[in-house]
């Protein structure tokens, strides 16, 4: 099949996420037909990704957090209300990519504004990448580093965010039990410094 944009219509007009109708030529065997997708963005018209096919920016960052103990490797697990789920998720410290703000800076930023953290030894472990497919067209990056510090929040008026700094042991024992909520990208990554750091 060969897919043709033809068409992109902005349906709502909302702040910071807005909802799309995408229409789509496509090719099967010889015969043209249209296809309408819809998609959530917080991109504007005319900047979608579909449209740059700039595949290569971040808009956002999500930082895994460590520290190195005599024990054990500790983890940042933040706990967050998220309005879509209606309930809490325990995840990573996160973030949007500000305008002229490279991946690091941001990086830096977000740990410092969500939980007080100074953060070194910044690693990129994903590139930019989709974090859903099917309904948007975001792309985050995951980064792994070192929380040297911590000092007070800045927290905006409706985040409601908490964090504990965790063994890696304790949080594999919480995502067995089903009273904490975890994203699909964080239980990965969990596995994944389990490896690394439990060899």
């Amino acid at each position: 099949m060969k897919w043709t944009l033809v068409n992109v219509k902005k349906e709502t007009d909302h702040p910071f996420l807005n909802f799309y109708t995408l229409t789509y030529d496509v090719e099967k065997e010889g015969k043209h037909s249209l296809y309408e997708y819809y998609m959530a963005s917080r991109r504007d018209l005319g900047k979608l990704l579909c449209q740059t096919h700039n595949y290569k920016r971040s808009d956002g960052v999500v930082l895994c957090l460590y520290q190195k103990r005599e024990d054990d490797i500790y983890i940042v697990i933040e706990k967050q209300f998220r309005p879509p789920i209606g309930t809490y998720l325990y995840a990573f410290p996160a973030g949007l990519i500000d305008e002229g703000e490279n991946i690091e800076e941001a990086a830096r930023r977000e740990a410092k504004e969500e939980i007080g953290a100074n953060i070194s030894n910044i690693e990129l472990l994903v590139p930019p990448s989709p974090t859903s497919s099917g309904l948007s067209d975001e792309n985050s990056c995951l980064l792994i580093a070192h929380a040297d510090s911590f000092e007070s929040t800045k927290l905006e008026e409706y985040e409601d965010i908490s964090y504990q700094i965790l063994p890696l042991k304790k949080i594999e024992e919480m995502m067995r039990d089903e009273r904490y909520f975890f994203p699909v990208n964080i239980r990965l990554m969990l596995l994944y410094l389990k490896e690394r750091f439990h060899k």
